[in-house]
């Protein structure tokens, strides 16, 4: 008897003004193109959940694939991270970066497939480059790059750094088209500046001792140029305490014929202006923007600051509207053009929050002064031996300097005599006591250039390329923009500590981190420009939107009792779906997508057990 052919049949009967309904199992056959069933055996009254349970193994015995099992029997026994994984490797072809990386030498896996596994990881689980392939097995990149996991292993990884850093020109270049084509409003304005990071080990000859932003450390520099959306497109690696002024030079030797040829305008902090950097940047006809030195602006500008010493914290809203010849940008920025020396423009500007927390910042230094004098005070009380006047003023005179309120406040000693008492006698200890005297018109002299910064640019009539002053201000405040990149790559992508050392493999290392923080960005950019409905939109970072997609896997599930493996994905939520929809990559859940990863996964699976 094929079970296969036979169906649930019932029928009813009443008996005594009830219903009965029995069933039995029946063949459909046609008899002289009649359809007519024959009952192969009598079941009688069943309830529902049997009836639920026969129609379940009738329909079991129909498909050569199914079979019968228990929800004890359904395991979970391995998950391989998906829907993360496909969605910064979505980025990565986005970007058609695989292009840079061409097919050299003798390879059985492509250059291209290493560094964009290295760069994934960077972006979702940083790990050492020896604990890559470990992170490698547990994803569905094997499946989605169809790159057999013994083929990435350490030592292929680090063989590779050194090509993947000989292509760091060519993904310079290919980032550069790709981000004029892409984005060409915001490659008018691009931002340039440097960070140290920490690094571990004593042998890479990059690496020096110094003071950097972490304090005293063994460290590396790293220099960057981002667009005004904060992507990146251009990256060095410098020996350590390489000083910010220098490093123009080099930038200009890189990307000179790029700026000019697509008129970009190059703005850089304060700390890498000099006369000969402002110089060069002319002569290569590169328009920029930055700031000159506070101390630089009376001279610059010619104006006698010490009409403004009048200025107070509590008024500058009211003050501020009164300032001559300062006109208001917004309601945080006033300026004024402030003429034109040779090709270089100046342009004076006012932030009364910077006036607030400089008048602020001085007034929180005096006070920490008198803090100190009174804890000399009373040390000196308490000398045991005469003190001398130089030596005992150099106490309070270091402070003083530090906290540049050397010109202000002013420290007169005046001498004091601490009675001794020995067994024999009494001596007399001669030791000291400091007064503090501020000086309130030296205090406002000092205050006069206080929420003042002066502008610089090459955006002259003379160059033809005169922007008006609104225009200008903008992108220098702007510049926080590559401070929010270093803070990502710092931290997000955890470039430290850094665990290769030669030159070539710090290079690489630092290269695929650029590359990870380009794709975290392209990704946030992605949350911003579509807000998104009420269940995602207060997800705006890549670091909440890996987080929500991680959980949507690749489950191996195991029926234990016909000892049968099998995989599928994790059922996406309605967060996953709508986020996917947001950055623009709702197909990784459409079937072709994900169905032809779980085939391959079983494909490969399969192959396994008959070996």
């Amino acid at each position: 008897m094929d079970i296969a052919k036979l169906h649930l049949h019932w029928g009813e009967r009443r008996y005594k003004g009830k219903t009965y309904r029995s069933y039995s199992l029946a063949r459909a056959y046609r008899d002289n193109g009649k359809s007519r069933k024959d009952i192969v055996m009598k079941l009688g009254k069943l309830t529902k959940p049997e009836v639920q349970r026969w129609q379940n193994a009738l329909q079991t015995a129909k498909h050569p694939q199914a079979f019968l099992t228990t929800l004890e029997q359904l395991v979970v026994t391995r998950r391989y991270a998906y829907l993360d994984v496909a969605a910064v490797n979505a980025i990565w072809d986005a970007l058609h970066l695989n292009r840079v990386f061409r097919h050299i030498g003798k390879r059985t896996l492509a250059l291209a497939s290493i560094a964009k596994i290295l760069t994934l990881n960077r972006c979702l689980d940083p790990a050492a480059k020896s604990k890559t392939p470990d992170w490698f097995r547990r994803t569905a990149l094997p499946w989605l790059l169809q790159v057999p996991v013994k083929q990435v292993n350490a030592s292929r990884i680090f063989r590779e750094l050194i090509a993947i850093e000989q292509h760091k020109e060519a993904l310079w270049q290919h980032l550069f088209s790709h981000l004029c084509r892409r984005y060409p409003d915001a490659m008018r304005t691009v931002f340039y500046d440097l960070s140290s990071t920490t690094f571990s080990g004593s042998h890479c000859l990059l690496m020096k001792w110094g003071y950097c932003k972490e304090g005293y450390h063994n460290h590396v520099v790293l220099a960057l140029v981002v667009n005004r959306l904060g992507l990146p497109f251009y990256w060095e690696v410098l020996p350590g305490k390489t000083s910010d002024v220098t490093t123009i030079t080099r930038l200009l030797d890189r990307l000179k014929q790029r700026f000019q040829d697509l008129r970009v305008t190059l703005t850089f902090d304060r700390g890498m202006v000099s006369d000969n950097n402002l110089r060069l940047l002319e002569e290569a006809e590169i328009t920029y923007i930055s700031a000159m030195d506070k101390d630089q602006i009376e001279g610059l500008t010619g104006i006698d600051f010490s009409a403004f010493s009048h200025l107070e914290p509590q008024q500058i809203e009211q003050q501020v509207q009164r300032l001559p010849h300062f006109t208001e940008l917004t309601s945080t920025i006033y300026y004024r053009e402030s003429g034109e020396h040779g090709t270089r423009r100046y342009i004076l500007c006012f932030t009364p929050h910077l006036f607030k927390e400089q008048r602020r910042a001085r007034a929180e230094a005096v006070t920490t002064f008198r803090r100190v004098v009174q804890e000399l005070n009373a040390e000196l009380r308490t000398a045991k031996k005469s003190r001398q006047h130089d030596a005992t003023m150099k106490k309070f005179t270091q402070p003083l300097r530090k906290a540049k309120l050397n010109n202000v406040v002013h420290v007169t000693l005046q001498p004091l005599q601490i009675p001794i008492k020995t067994v024999s006698a009494t001596r007399f200890v001669r030791t000291w006591q400091a007064t503090v005297d501020v000086d309130d018109t030296a205090m406002r002299h000092a205050g006069r250039l206080d929420g003042f910064w002066l502008l610089v640019t090459n955006h002259t009539e003379h160059e033809h390329v005169r922007w008006p002053a609104k225009e200008l201000i903008p992108p220098y405040q702007e510049k926080t923009v590559i401070e929010a990149a270093f803070r990502d790559i710092k931290s997000c992508i955890e470039i430290r500590p850094v665990y290769v050392w030669t030159e070539a493999h710090v290079k690489a290392h630092y290269t695929l981190c650029v590359l990870a923080y380009l794709i975290n960005r392209t990704l946030t950019l992605r949350l911003h420009a579509n807000p998104g409905g009420d269940v995602t939109q207060h997800i705006v970072s890549h670091e909440r939107l890996y987080h929500e997609l991680s959980a949507c896997q690749i489950d191996c599930i195991e029926v234990k009792n016909v000892q049968l493996s099998t995989y599928n994905m994790t059922r996406p939520n309605r967060v996953q779906q709508e986020l996917l929809e947001r950055i623009e990559l709702p197909h990784l859940l459409h079937q072709e997508v994900f169905g032809s990863v779980i085939e391959r996964a079983n494909n490969k699976m399969s192959s396994n057990k008959k070996k």
